[in-house]
């Protein structure tokens, strides 16, 4: 599955993907915001893919793509009844401030218009206040369950649909959904 919004294209994770996600999941600027800052290594990312991805399909992964080049990560996982949670990793973030707003609307629009789901929760880390500043601007609100290592945060489709920073994106940027 490809989704995309002008330059911005999530490509669904598939094995040609491996390395590139590995790229992505081991860079400095998407480790440090991460539970666990040290590298991975190569051995353990092949288990996690394999696992994860190819046996099970734990999650839907996706490689975010600006311009041709791939910068980031976007999931939902951990699928419950109408709810899942997102994910949005980004190779620095701060510097790719449009693309991580295009691949974090497209991933919801993927898990709220397509898996018709009702609601998505995001876990924040405690020590990514830009994230946390992002999510809520997004529409998401704090449930009041948050961890000692994580803020929870959910968003539903009502919101998601009625809320302006949505509406404005559906306004300027088409979005386009294809097999592949």
């Amino acid at each position: 599955m490809l989704i995309r919004s002008n330059d911005v294209a999530l490509r669904e994770f598939d094995a040609s993907l491996a390395e590139v996600v590995y790229q992505i999941r081991n860079h400095p600027t998407v480790r440090e915001y991460l539970r666990t800052s040290a590298p991975i290594s190569r051995e353990s990312h092949l288990a996690w893919v394999k696992e994860n991805l190819i046996a099970e399909r734990r999650l839907r992964l996706f490689v975010v793509f600006a311009a041709d080049a791939p910068v980031g990560l976007a999931l939902l996982r951990n699928f419950r009844g109408q709810s899942a949670e997102i994910g949005l990793m980004m190779v620095e973030a701060r510097r790719r401030r449009l693309v991580c707003y295009k691949a974090a609307l497209l991933i919801g629009h993927l898990g709220f218009e397509v898996l018709e789901l009702e609601k998505l929760f995001s876990y924040v880390p405690r020590h990514n206040e830009h994230a946390l500043s992002f999510d809520l601007r997004c529409g998401f609100e704090r449930t009041g369950r948050d961890s000692e290592t994580y803020f929870e945060l959910a968003l539903s489709r009502e919101r998601s649909r009625a809320h302006a920073t949505h509406q404005r994106f559906r306004a300027k940027y088409a979005i386009e959904i294809s097999s592949g």
